[in-house]
């Protein structure tokens, strides 16, 4: 008796964690689906100025020598917070000395002197501060992007950030080619090849990604560099902080082709995937009415079938005032929950009308209402859905059901499209 127990117990226990586990499976099929409606790849073109920090420097005693600075990256992002960056950059930097160490003395090989003259030839050495130094720099880098706008507030998608900040950490790999000069007459001063040597680095950037559409993004950013070359100004001096600063404006080519909705970086957070594609359905958002179709009833050993007609009413899209043209990529979820149920819903006839705000006179309203319908019914039949199944198109002009804020909002500009069983 106590074994039988004790298997019905496991069997109890087993049933609602079998169950669990076909729910999590069914939620991450249907999440990897949503997931699949964006795009991974980016492509992307900067500029901005760069400055150096070391023996030499760009703010130097005398002058500061701004440099131009460009790189051209390739971006892959695996999901809404976590990417990763390969960026070639190019810059050419001009140096100077510093306040503390103008009236050093460099010797021809590079090195610091310890007096005005080679006290084995005589050659005479120069100050610091009569030298200058060209650096031209080739740079790679590797960065892990850390979406933190969806790190401490997660994204529900519905609406897409404006504005996302991303951190990279990054790992660089850099060639310098630094050649020194005297300022007197810009002759080479050190040996023609001196100190030309690959680099190592690490360092970091912060940007502000705005999303200005479907395929094209900008940005600004800025980072930094702490290089383990000592001497990529061409000076082995006492400066063991060789540093690179950077700051760029660019441009961002989201590669999402025609289909995608934008790139994955926009998408919702996983913890706020819309319930519509964790279940395959619409979710309460979607104002669905989900209705039980048939009903059985046993009346003296005769079954009777009831038939109910379904009617569903499915979401509103909003237009702008005075326009008539479908936002795709805002109301993306609401068009796709549309045409997916009517897809999945073949007997569904449909009635599509638009409507107009308390604004603008009768014939004009009248006339755009029309035309918002018009636009949503071409753009079902562009998605698959037969002319034949939609019954009326109309436009209805203002809305008087809505007043007061509502009258005037996006509530009362839309288009709505109603499905009923034929």
């Amino acid at each position: 008796m106590k074994t039988k127990n004790m298997i019905i117990a496991a069997l109890m226990l087993a049933l609602p964690i079998a169950a669990m586990a076909q729910t999590n499976e069914q939620k991450n099929e249907a999440r990897q689906q949503y997931y699949n409606n964006y795009g991974h790849w980016t492509i992307g073109l900067n500029g901005g100025l760069s400055a150096m920090f070391g023996d030499f420097s760009t703010f130097s005693d005398e002058k500061f020598y701004p440099a131009p600075i460009g790189s051209v990256s390739v971006g892959y992002q695996m999901n809404p917070t976590v990417g990763f960056t390969l960026e070639g950059y190019y810059s050419h930097n001009q140096l100077g000395a510093l306040s503390s160490n103008k009236d050093e003395y460099l010797n021809t090989n590079g090195f610091k002197a310890d007096g005005p003259t080679d006290p084995l030839t005589g050659d005479q050495f120069l100050k610091y501060g009569e030298l200058y130094s060209k650096v031209t720099l080739w740079q790679g880098r590797l960065g892990l992007d850390l979406n933190l706008s969806n790190m401490f507030g997660g994204n529900r998608g519905e609406r897409m950030r404006k504005v996302t900040l991303l951190f990279s950490p990054s790992y660089y790999f850099q060639y310098y080619r630094p050649r020194v000069y005297r300022k007197s007459n810009d002759a080479r001063y050190t040996s023609r090849n001196l100190f030309y040597q690959v680099n190592n680095g690490v360092g970091a950037e912060l940007a502000l990604r705005f999303r200005t559409g479907r395929i094209v993004d900008l940005q600004l950013k800025g980072g930094g560099v702490y290089g383990f070359n000592k001497k990529f100004d061409g000076i082995a001096g006492d400066n063991t902080k060789n540093i690179l600063a950077y700051m760029q404006a660019g441009i961002i080519f989201k590669l999402n082709g025609k289909t995608k909705r934008d790139n994955i970086l926009y998408a919702a957070t996983p913890a706020y995937v819309p319930e519509m594609n964790l279940n395959g359905h619409c979710d309460k958002s979607c104002n669905v009415m989900h209705d039980t179709i048939y009903v059985d009833r046993i009346v003296e050993k005769e079954v009777v079938r009831e038939v109910i007609k379904r009617v569903a009413t499915l979401p509103s899209i909003g237009f702008r005032r005075g326009h008539a043209d479908i936002d795709q990529t805002k109301y993306a979820l609401q068009l796709e929950t549309i045409v997916r149920f009517l897809k999945d819903n073949p007997d569904m006839e449909v009635e599509i009308t638009g409507w107009a705000d308390h604004t603008g006179g009768e014939a004009i309203n009248a006339a755009l209402t029309q035309q918002r319908a018009e636009n949503l019914r071409d753009y079902l039949a562009e998605q698959g859905i037969s002319l034949d199944r939609i019954k009326s198109v109309e436009g209805k002009g203002k809305d008087l059901s809505l007043s007061g804020r509502d009258a005037l909002s996006v509530k009362a500009r839309r288009a709505d499209v109603v499905g009923q069983e034929k």
